[in-house]
């Protein structure tokens, strides 16, 4: 299908038969004032750099490119069709653990940024998901809402940190509550929630919350991070 994006611009080729009539206009007028002082032929050789020739064809060319420039504002398209596209793939809430803990230095350099950099070769890997970040301590915030743009994600993921959630502990139960309320309400994608952690539990009951996620069809998986070692903060 032959279309015009911006098919308004078309409107300006009126211009084009407008300076045409100008053009030629002014060309006959200068033929009768030439014929006014005196013989053409001898005209010319008084004038060797004029030419009606040169000048027709410097119109030609102007008229030319200015219906080109026309033309390619309009933005011709060929082979598109506008279509609503139903998207496919899932909805991904990632619930990461900021706690203080999460700075202990059982993982190089520590678990906080071994998680970043797992969460950012995640995004390279998606195509067609749409993710969220929730970020955790003793109080759960959305750091990144829904959404599709993987550049974005990862900039919000390389700000995560232990200084943006000012109250500590590791809130696990109220943070998937809060994931669970940050998916599309219309969205009839599969939504998936990833919950990583060091798996200290301090303030509430994280299976309950689980339970209702379970009941409202997303599905958790969860990660733990740190060695059974563990490791001084």
């Amino acid at each position: 299908m032959f279309r015009f994006a911006n098919a308004e611009y078309l409107y300006l080729l009126i211009l084009i038969p407008l300076l045409v009539a100008a053009l030629g206009y002014v060309a006959v007028r200068r033929k009768h004032l030439l014929a006014r002082f005196g013989n053409v032929e001898i005209i010319k050789e008084l004038m060797p750099d004029f030419s009606r020739s040169r000048q027709r064809l410097k119109a030609g060319l102007y008229l030319t490119a200015l219906t080109l420039l026309i033309l390619a504002a309009a933005r011709p398209q060929l082979g598109s069709k506008l279509r609503e596209v139903k998207a496919e793939g899932v909805e991904m809430m990632l619930v990461v653990d900021v706690s203080n803990s999460m700075l202990a230095e059982d993982f190089e350099p520590n678990r906080l940024e071994r998680t970043k950099y797992a969460i950012q070769r995640l995004f390279e890997s998606l195509k067609q998901e749409r993710v969220g970040l929730v970020a955790f301590a003793g109080e759960p915030k959305v750091q990144l809402p829904i959404t599709s743009d993987y550049r974005m994600a990862q900039a919000f993921t390389r700000r995560l940190s232990t200084s943006l959630v000012a109250e500590q502990g590791t809130a696990i139960g109220r943070a998937l509550e809060l994931a669970m309320l940050s998916y599309s309400s219309q969205s009839e994608r599969s939504r998936v929630m990833v919950l990583i952690t060091d798996g200290e539990n301090h303030e509430d009951d994280a299976i309950e919350a689980a339970e209702k996620a379970a009941a409202q069809g997303i599905k958790i998986y969860t990660i733990g991070i740190g060695t059974p070692e563990g490791a001084p903060i």
